[in-house]
């Protein structure tokens, strides 16, 4: 692909793509008025919107045995020859997102927005909590202020304590699960395709007030290894974000960049960008990078090889994510062991296994077909990739893991750190309320381990992280010494606090080996120190749990924005190393 450029002048190029899709007829074809092209967009057939949306190539003229078309780009063109259509004028870009937005606009925004709500109103959390679900929370909170008041505080305590050992104990149960191993090998694929049988691919970006970050992101869209002609690149902006908007128009991008502006609109979150920009994608195999990603460049061929060699209920297969900056400060060094725990060893080892696997948001790579069949993402859901998994589990397609990485930032400051992982945690419970609508349903889809698998990585993540410092703080007091013998004289007390001491301790065990064997399979050392200060970084989770249950309750669809390019590595004009 092309190359970027640095220039001085704002309007021709601060840094630019050299263009190299060319088309000998294209720039000899007039340029169609923009009233005949509105014109012609009004009396649109639906037969034509992909045509239109997809391919780039706009039915202008009709005469009794003809349509004739403009294109906007130079491959629309081949795409119409290729189709034996008659090409008579092109499209001015900016014309073009004019009238999509005057005339189409609204009809798209509203599919990705309440497409899934109401196809599968179950399956959507537009809707927090179905009535039996609030009756059900109603009759807990009940009976828990029943309890507290009928008993003392000591064994109010003890019951908060075993609440919080149950959820410590399926996710270290998980963890454990995922560290044995696998009785099925993990199958290699081959590398490349003949470039003839490459399919086109789709990458989806969407960018949100991420100037800092935008040379990064198209020095690292440019490195990627796959033929021109069958890339076709989607930068998603935010009709509001004209910071965005004026960042981007200083560079030239190639032929197969194009730039889609979503509407206004709420709730402003990432998968609603995707669901809009998704009618646009002309790829049959389709990924997500985020701004600050750095792929590797070989990861879509690696990616279609794989779907190649695949059966067709192979909807979906997730690269690892890990930060260039892991060893930045401790923060950084945390949230790179736990990726590395969760993307090298929870995630291959339930792939594995055949089990639901709760997706990153970033580096999943989709057949178009099953994305279209599960209905997109949810876009009231501000973890919508976790959500998707667990869909495309429920409906029969299976998610795989592929030996590739995207190198990401891992947030370098605390605040930063905070509003992205109560986010997370906040989406984890949403998704866990969703998809418990219908508890037995969603039993029979997925069976037993999957339906245990689920439990874990939703509400078993939330919870153990919201009772993580009650479960500490009850541990702590009654290991002490004051306490210890009365404990002693009363044998079940002794018995019910020493559970809850010990899987909180396992607890912590059961990551850290998690972490450490990821690490090693990263080929990254590991640190004592980060290791043995888990439970600090566990009871920042946990802050971020409250904060995400207050969320929940008063802002349940919020997106807190994740600022990126704020580590000082973030700046290097570099691809994935």
């Amino acid at each position: 692909m092309g190359r970027v450029r640095e220039a001085t002048s704002f309007g021709v190029a601060k840094g630019f793509l050299e263009p190299s899709l060319d088309h000998p007829c294209f720039d000899v074809l007039p340029f169609v008025p923009l009233a005949w092209l509105d014109d012609a967009m009004q009396r649109l057939a639906g037969c034509d919107l992909e045509l239109v949306l997809r391919q780039k190539i706009v039915p202008v003229s009709w005469i009794p045995t003809m349509t004739m078309y403009a294109v906007l780009t130079p491959a629309a063109l081949r795409l119409a020859d290729a189709q034996g259509l008659k090409v008579v004028a092109r499209v001015r870009p900016e014309d073009y997102r004019a009238i999509i937005r005057r005339r189409l606009g609204a009809r798209i925004l509203d599919k990705a927005v309440f497409g899934l709500s109401r196809r599968e109103p179950l399956l959507s959390v537009r809707s927090r909590l179905m009535p039996g679900q609030l009756l059900w929370l109603c009759i807990a909170v009940a009976a828990m202020l029943a309890g507290i008041m009928a008993t003392s505080l000591p064994n109010v305590l003890l019951g908060v304590s075993l609440a919080a050992s149950f959820f410590f104990a399926i996710v270290v149960s998980l963890r454990l699960y995922c560290l044995l191993p696998a009785d099925r090998p993990r199958q290699r694929h081959r590398l490349k395709l003949p470039t003839q049988d490459l399919p086109v691919y789709t990458v989806l970006v969407p960018l949100f007030r991420e100037t800092a970050v935008l040379d990064q992101l198209l020095t690292a869209l440019s490195a990627l290894d796959y033929p021109e002609e069958k890339l076709d690149i989607k930068l998603i902006l935010e009709e509001d974000d004209l910071t965005m908007q004026h960042a981007l128009a200083r560079y030239s991008l190639p032929d197969n960049f194009d730039v889609i502006i979503v509407p206004a609109g709420k709730p402003q979150t990432k998968p609603r960008a995707l669901n809009y920009a998704i009618g646009f994608a002309r790829g049959s195999l389709v990924t997500i990078y985020d701004c600050e990603d750095l792929p590797r460049p070989q990861q879509l061929q690696l990616a279609a090889a794989h779907f190649a060699e695949a059966p067709d209920d192979l909807a979906c297969l997730q690269a690892a994510l890990v930060f260039y900056n892991a060893h930045e400060n401790w923060l950084t060094r945390h949230f790179a062991a736990e990726y590395a725990a969760l993307f090298k060893v929870v995630l291959p080892a339930l792939a594995e296994r055949r089990m639901p696997l709760l997706l990153g948001g970033t580096s999943n790579h989709f057949r178009m077909t099953a994305l279209e069949a599960v209905g997109g993402w949810d876009p009231f859901n501000v973890t919508e990739d976790a959500d998707l998994g667990i869909r495309l589990a429920r409906m029969g397609f299976v998610t795989d893991v592929i030996d590739s990485e995207t190198f990401e930032e891992a947030n370098t400051a605390f605040f930063n750190w905070m509003k992205q992982r109560r986010r997370w945690l906040k989406g984890f419970l949403q998704t866990w309320l969703v998809h418990m609508r219908q508890p037995v349903v969603l039993f029979r889809e997925l069976g037993l381990h999957g339906f245990v698998v689920v439990q874990c990585m939703t509400i078993g993540i939330f919870a153990s992280a919201l009772l993580h410092p009650l479960l500490l703080a009850y541990s702590l007091w009654t290991l002490a010494p004051s306490r210890l013998q009365v404990s002693l004289d009363a044998p079940v007390t002794a018995l019910l606090a020493g559970s809850t001491a010990t899987f909180l301790f396992l607890g912590y065990g059961v990551a850290m080996a998690a972490s450490a064997q990821g690490l090693k399979r990263l080929g990254t050392p590991v640190r004592m120190s980060t290791l043995l200060s888990l439970p600090v970084y566990w009871l920042m989770m946990s802050a971020a749990a409250w904060l995400a249950l207050w969320d929940f309750i008063v802002r349940p669809f919020h997106w807190h924005k994740t600022q990126h390019g704020i580590s000082k590595f973030a700046v290097q004009k570099q691809t994935a190393p």
